[in-house]
C-alpha cells in the first residue's frame, strides 16, 4: 500500500474518531480502525494498571486497559472485548509499565507510548501527560489515536 494513502487513513482516522470510514483523494473509500468504550475495569488486591482515554468529544473515553500482569491489554473492537499480551516494553518504568508498550495477537498490533507526569506527583500511581495509542492491523494499516491516562495501584 502506498505510505499516501496509509498516511490518509491515519489522518481520517484522527479527525473523526466517531466515523468509520472517510474518502482520500482518489477517492477510495477507506475503513479506519476504531477503537470502541472500554467497560471499567477491575484493578484487584496489589495490580497496578495503565488506563489510556482518547480525547473524544464531548468527553474523554476509556478505550485500553493494561496490566502488569499477567502482562496484557485489554480493548473493544468490533463489538468485542479483545485481550493482546504484552510482546515488548522500552522507556521508563513504572509500577511494572514502560513507557513505551507493544502489545499483540494474531490480528492486531497496539502501541502505547505515554509521558509519565513529573510535575503532578501521586502516591501508588502516576499520572499520564499525554500520548499516542499506535494500532496496526494484519494489512498494515496503522491508526493513531491521541491519549490521555492514569498508572494507579491498588494496595
Amino acid at each position: 500500500m502506498a505510505p499516501l494513502k496509509r498516511t490518509l487513513a491515519a489522518a481520517c482516522a484522527l479527525l473523526a474518531l466517531g466515523m468509520t470510514a472517510c474518502t482520500t483523494a482518489s477517492n477510495v473509500e477507506v475503513e479506519a480502525v476504531r477503537l470502541e468504550q472500554l467497560a471499567p475495569q477491575e484493578l484487584g488486591q496489589g495490580a497496578c494498571g495503565l488506563f489510556l482515554w482518547a480525547r473524544a468529544a464531548p468527553q474523554p473515553i476509556l478505550v485500553l486497559a493494561a496490566f502488569a500482569n499477567p502482562a496484557e491489554a485489554r480493548i473493544r473492537l468490533d463489538g468485542r472485548d479483545r485481550v493482546l499480551r504484552r510482546t515488548t516494553g522500552e522507556g521508563e518504568v513504572r509500577f511494572g509499565h514502560f513507557s513505551v508498550q507493544t502489545f499483540a495477537d494474531d490480528s492486531l498490533t497496539i502501541q502505547t507510548d505515554v509521558e509519565f507526569s513529573v510535575s503532578r506527583p501521586m502516591r501508588d500511581g502516576a499520572a499520564i501527560d499525554g500520548g499516542v495509542i499506535r494500532l496496526r492491523d494484519e494489512d498494515g494499516w496503522e491508526t493513531i489515536i491521541p491519549v490521555t491516562g492514569l498508572l494507579a495501584c491498588q494496595t
